[in-house]
């Protein structure tokens, strides 16, 4: 089930919702290396081929099928950011399964079995897992994650300030509302037209100043991904801060977010009272 947001000063919130609805599973992410990798050995740290990889999220029921080459490793490329259920599965080998492997966006999160004697219908399963360390990738990021983006105190709800609150990155100096409008962080000792901003792996950038006219709504965003340096080949055109954000998917119950957004004159004196 995708999902939708309800606001009660927008007309036109109806008929925003219905063309998600229609999108169905439509995922972009064409900037996006998130990808499952592992090794599988036996007892022994001898290399195990031809294992079968299940990974299944538990959000959405999404599941990713491999099998490990002749060195024991896996790969799942382009996984969708969530919660995941991975399971190994060899003739001649227990089953092993390991919950609650959390994907966040741009990561290679590595998850190693090592396979014990016995029959598949035997399983060993580990749930309690530790948080991710990244070794397969050198970036320098920061994740900016849902509950961030709507609980933090946002001036006019712009989530994309939030990167601000990361290491090496600072507002720009140019106004938003200048001509084009739209704004652009400082980051990694370089300019401020030195940054990429996108939306589900699609730009959402200003292409002749390199700043960004649009704010997605806090309500919608998953998480938010901030990288500063040493990014990967795909983001070889500029320098400065690289803004990832992806938008909140679907699920298998219905879930959503209602809310009222008021700021007046009236409002700031009665607050100031």
């Amino acid at each position: 089930m995708p999902y939708c947001r309800f606001s009660f000063n927008s007309c036109c919130t109806a008929i925003a919702c219905a063309a998600v609805l229609s999108l169905g599973s439509a995922y972009a992410q064409l900037a996006n290396t998130t990808a499952l990798i592992g090794t599988i050995t036996d007892s022994s740290g001898a290399s195990l081929p031809d294992v079968a990889v299940k990974a299944v999220n538990t959000n959405t029921n999404d599941s990713y099928d491999v099998k490990t080459n002749q060195d024991g490793n896996y790969t799942i490329q382009f996984i969708k950011v969530g919660s995941y259920k991975v399971t190994a599965t060899k003739d001649g080998f227990a089953t092993m399964s390991q919950e609650n492997v959390q994907i966040d966006l741009n990561q290679s999160v590595r998850t190693n079995f090592t396979l014990q004697l016995g029959s598949v219908s035997q399983s060993i399963v580990v749930t309690a897992a530790l948080p991710a360390i990244a070794t397969d990738n050198a970036a320098t990021k920061e994740t900016v994650g849902a509950r961030a983006a709507i609980e933090l105190p946002l001036n006019g709800r712009n989530v994309l300030s939030l990167a601000t609150s990361t290491p090496n990155v600072q507002p720009g100096l140019k106004a938003a509302n200048g001509n084009p409008p739209g704004e652009g962080y400082i980051a990694a000792g370089t300019r401020q037209i030195q940054n990429i901003v996108t939306l589900d792996g699609v730009s959402i950038m200003n292409n002749l100043i390199m700043t960004t006219p649009y704010h997605p709504s806090p309500d919608a965003v998953q998480e938010m991904e901030v990288q500063t340096g040493t990014y990967t080949a795909q983001y070889g055109g500029y320098l400065g801060a690289h803004l990832n954000v992806v938008s909140k998917s679907g699920g298998n119950e219905l879930h959503g977010a209602v809310y009222e957004f008021l700021r007046n004159d009236a409002q700031r004196t009665q607050l100031l009272c």
